[in-house]
């Protein structure tokens, strides 16, 4: 736009002399002065042409004035520049110290100061001195007029001293002013998934793959980890509830295990029944069934459904486990001890031999008990086929 204005100016001024120039040269009009009593007279075009010298001859004159002044302005700056140069050499070969005191030298009457400053907090850092990698900040912090970049630089630093909160809340603050700033949002990924903020991570991400921080596939894992995370670390009913229902029913089988888990370490039993009864009906999962021999919570209703699991996968391990717990629970010995009794043909463990020791205690058949005992201490397995119907 500058180009194209500065062009038509000098169109303007050319047509303007070519317009004049034959009127001047017709009629070039005469130009009288009186100086200390002697009368000059000359044309208007020489008047100009007169002028026009004394202004090349003022400038040239001002330029010489002024040359020293900017030859010294250019060495000092190259002075600077070398020292900086010098400062950033010595960082990457590892002279902190020297890349420190360099760094700052090069601070002093700069252009850019606060470039120096924060190389020389850098320095400081990698001294173990963050209480001067500060100072330098603070003394950047004055050279300029909006404290992005040094806030910025400061959120580095804590991060990498690992003062997570520090680097927190002030990264917040700018993300607040500059929502969609790379390098903020970069850190306050790393904060929160150091801090296991699980929940500030899912919201960070839609961003970060927005501003390419992340691609598809880093975006995918680290949102699996990050719902995983906030499942398992929920901190109670409430939370992992509503954890639950921000997900759909698709995401939801993928993390019912964790779901299930934490309803357990919660409290969260109806919750965690009511899941484990929908997904069965799709799918049948073992898994799931060792978590409702867990549950203890509603325990004629979990028979029930246990004994019409049994019905439909008569030879599962698994549901015998369950269903042989179950009748333990509910006193009920011998249908226990027949469950598990299968239970064990299908695979021998400790875990179903102290279960079956422990019921003929209660059936108050000792020798079987000990028998039962002695084959859960040395923990023997055999393998048969599992029909896993």
């Amino acid at each position: 736009m500058k180009k194209l204005i500065l062009t038509v100016v000098i169109l303007l001024l050319l047509l303007t002399a070519a317009w004049l120039t034959p009127l001047l040269l017709k009629n070039p009009g005469l130009l009288q002065l009186e100086i200390l009593g002697y009368q000059v007279q000359m044309t208007v075009i020489t008047a100009g042409l007169i002028i026009l010298a004394l202004l090349v001859v003022v400038w040239l004159l001002w330029s010489l004035l002024k040359a020293p002044q900017k030859l010294a302005r250019k060495v000092a700056d190259y002075r600077h520049q070398k020292k900086f140069d010098q400062g950033l050499l010595a960082f990457s070969e590892g002279h902190w110290q020297k890349a420190e005191k360099l760094l700052l030298k090069s601070a002093q009457n700069s252009k850019n100061p606060q470039l120096s400053y924060m190389a020389a907090a850098r320095a400081a850092l990698a001294q173990q001195n963050l209480e001067a990698a500060m100072a330098h900040l603070d003394a950047a912090e004055k050279t300029v007029e909006n404290p992005l970049t040094i806030d910025l630089t400061r959120c580095e630093i804590w991060l990498k001293a690992g003062h997570l909160q520090q680097a927190r809340d002030l990264l917040e603050t700018i993300l607040n002013s500059y929502p969609n700033n790379p390098r903020a949002v970069r850190m306050m990924l790393q904060v929160s998934e150091q801090q296991k903020d699980f929940q500030r991570l899912k919201q960070l991400l839609p961003k970060a793959h927005k501003l390419a921080l992340v691609d598809r596939s880093q975006t995918e894992t680290l949102r699996d980890q990050a719902i995983r995370e906030s499942l398992i670390n929920a901190i109670d009913e409430p939370h992992l509830l509503s954890l639950w229902s921000e997900l759909s029913r698709k995401q939801q089988k993928f993390y019912l295990y964790e779901y299930c888990e934490s309803g357990l370490r919660l409290g969260a039993y109806q919750a965690v029944t009511d899941e484990i009864e929908r997904a069965q009906k799709y799918n049948f999962d073992n898994q799931l069934v060792g978590y409702w021999s867990q549950l203890p919570h509603n325990l004629n209703h979990r028979l029930k459904i246990a004994e019409k699991w049994h019905i439909q996968h008569p030879k599962n391990r698994t549901v015998l486990m369950c269903l042989g717990q179950l009748y333990m629970a509910k006193k009920m010995w011998t249908e226990a001890r027949e469950a598990l009794q299968k239970a064990l043909i299908l695979q021998s463990d400790d875990r179903v031999n102290r279960l079956l020791a422990e019921i003929y205690e209660h059936l108050e058949e000792p020798q079987l008990a000990l028998q039962h005992y002695s084959q859960a201490n040395k923990n023997p397995t055999s393998l048969l086929p599992v029909d896993k119907s």
